[in-house]
């Protein structure tokens, strides 16, 4: 969520200090929200907005609104989850391709934080993978268990 509460607060060249006298707002409160920390109360919000005299809508952009978010990035949420299908054709086509996306749109916070979780999930899975494979496959040779090899092929 973009914060504009510092931007109008130094815009009327105020400290944080002379804010929170103003406004009977704590000093750590305004910290929070200039930070993205804490959002405020309704309350807070208000008594910002009076004191900088403003509209309390000004305070926060829409922007960071999750709703708001997938609404208008929907498209390249899905490009980025289907594109991991690649891999079905080429080698590690679940990491280059959702790579190229993530990269692309890295400088949007929320798609930054997908993408992450996306690319993570993908080379942890290409690593466990061989990894549970050659155990399975040593288990069932020494008789563990007697997994049936035609299942797993298949």
């Amino acid at each position: 969520m973009k914060n504009s509460l510092k931007e109008h607060r130094r815009l009327k060249n105020l400290t944080q200090e002379e804010l929170s006298k103003s406004s009977g707002i704590s000093i750590r409160t305004i910290q929070r929200i200039e930070k993205g920390l804490s959002t405020g109360s309704s309350h807070t919000l208000k008594t910002l907005a009076k004191t900088l005299s403003i509209e309390s809508s000004d305070i926060f952009h829409d922007e960071g609104n999750p709703k708001l978010f997938v609404k208008n990035n929907i498209k390249t949420l899905k490009l980025m989850n289907f594109s991991v299908l690649t891999m079905l054709v080429i080698p590690f086509g679940n990491i280059i391709f959702p790579s190229i996306i993530f990269f692309k749109n890295r400088n949007d916070r929320k798609m930054n934080t997908i993408g992450k979780k996306i690319l993570n999930f993908q080379i942890l899975s290409m690593l466990a993978l061989p990894f549970f494979l050659v155990i399975l496959f040593l288990l069932a040779g020494k008789g563990y268990g007697g997994f049936p090899i035609i299942l797993i092929v298949s």
